[in-house]
């Protein structure tokens, strides 16, 4: 090897080795570095976990609150398995609580409220079953889980005995279970026929539902027609009704046409689809009718042991003003030149029941933003201010009341004024300032129209 390729190799070398050091160094000492200048994560206000308030607090303070809470509640929980006359309390052990994942979670999805992570040990729950006289075969072990998680995730403290007959494993009998209509209008084309084409659609065991590959299979090639978002907001209502997981939903920037806000959907061909996951061991049937100038969707399968339902919160948006002063007008004329409409903020949730109808967990799937339409008004310009009057922001003049301890202007026998000379001084300062104000630069800066201002500033 040449004395110029060894002196290279050595230079490589070396830089591998600073490179390597100073990237574990930034790994090793970076976090601490960081929480020393900027402090630890705080939560932000108002923030729960559970049932527990962690508002404000660091997260270390956030944690060691919640497990406090969560020693409590095991010793205090109320909750019990029946079966018949037979009833067992449940031991507070069988539940493990993930609280540092939890206020992980809340961090990341930047929520309030959130429900406390937790994992059931199913070979206790068996054993519990077992003392109740019962094979734990004939029941579903699943859903039983999440019920019982549902309630510690809340750390629930209602005394509430949990009967088993309502836990038995589902049967394979098909009902209709949640039926959704929404209205199109009568002289639709497109629609009427695909629904033809379709009929119906069955979801199979932890399939994931596409609407775009249903819809290519019926030979839809329109990229984006309206109407075909009457599809997706009939589906959507049904799929609220079930446990099945939202995939991929799209919405329109203004209200939607077809569908109620934070129940619609919209889907075209190119780059918006619509799709869900069935997470059951069951099949489900979706059918589709054209009923005069509406859709109807139908979902048929096996029941489901706890009950869905959608819950929609609107917040209303009002709409600011926008003032525009033009040339056009004078005095106190003014024109509308666009009115103002209302903005929603919508929230969907979709809330769980268990038999006794006691809500055991409530999801936020998705918020719609809705932009109100401001208000828009064009007025003249304010008149300019006469000399040594005061005026408003908008060039009224103001009328200032006579104060005691005014004093009082007196004319002498050769006819001049005799006064306070403190307060004339003053006077005359303030109409010095008053017409430099007038003067100055920032009139010069204005572009008269096109000068636009929110009511209020």
């Amino acid at each position: 090897m040449s004395e110029v390729a060894r002196r290279g190799l050595i230079k490589t070398a070396g830089l591998i080795v600073i490179s390597t050091i100073f990237i574990s160094s930034f790994s090793i000492f970076g976090t601490s570095s960081y929480q020393k200048v900027f402090g630890e994560d705080t939560l932000p206000e108002n923030s729960i976990v559970g049932s527990v308030s962690v508002s404000g607090l660091q997260s270390a303070e956030a944690k060691e609150k919640i497990e406090n809470e969560i020693a409590t509640w095991k010793t205090l929980q109320l909750l019990s398995l029946q079966h018949d006359s037979e009833n067992i309390k449940l031991p507070g052990e069988l539940w493990d609580f993930q609280v540092s994942e939890t206020i992980d979670t809340m961090a990341i999805s930047n929520t309030e409220e959130v429900p406390l992570l937790v994992t059931l040990n199913t070979e206790m729950l068996t054993e519990l079953i077992a003392e109740l006289g019962m094979n734990s075969e004939l029941f579903s072990l699943p859903l039983l889980s999440e019920v019982l998680s549902g309630y510690a995730s809340t750390l629930e403290t209602d005394e509430i005995p949990i009967d088993l007959a309502n836990y038995y494993a589902t049967s394979d009998r098909i009902e209709e279970l949640a039926e959704s209509k929404v209205i199109g209008t009568s002289d639709l084309i497109l629609v009427p026929k695909v629904v033809d084409t379709i009929k119906n659609v069955t979801i199979e065991p932890e399939q994931t539902f596409s609407l775009q590959d249903l819809f290519r299979e019926a030979n839809v090639t329109e990229k984006q027609t309206d109407s075909l978002n009457l599809f997706p907001s009939a589906i959507l209502e049904v799929l609220l009704h079930t446990n099945f997981e939202l995939r991929e939903r799209h919405t329109t920037l203004d209200l939607p046409v077809y569908g109620e806000p934070g129940l619609n959907a919209v889907i075209n061909m190119t780059n918006q689809d619509f799709s869900f996951y069935n997470p059951n061991q069951s099949s489900y049937t979706i059918e589709f009718k054209w009923e005069k100038d509406s859709i109807v969707v139908t979902l048929f399968g096996p029941a489901f042991p706890l009950t869905y339902k959608p819950k929609v919160i609107k917040e209303i948006i009002d709409p600011d003003t926008i003032i525009q002063y033009s040339e056009a007008l004078s005095g106190n004329e003014k024109a509308v030149i666009q009115e103002g409409k209302e903005g929603y903020l919508i929230t969907t949730f979709r809330e769980t029941f268990d038999q006794d109808k006691r809500v055991i967990n409530k999801e936020n799937l998705f918020e719609d933003f809705y932009s109100p339409i401001h208000r828009i008004e064009k007025k003249a310009y304010p008149e300019p201010p006469s000399e040594g009057v005061t005026t408003d922001e908008d060039g009224n003049p103001l009328i200032e009341a006579d104060s005691e301890g005014t004093d009082e202007t007196k004319t002498d026998e050769n006819g001049s004024t005799t006064g306070n000379s403190q307060n004339d001084d003053a006077t005359n300062d303030s109409e010095n300032e008053d017409n430099e104000d007038q003067t100055g630069e920032g009139n010069d800066e204005v572009i008269k129209g096109l000068e636009y201002q929110k009511e209020g500033e």
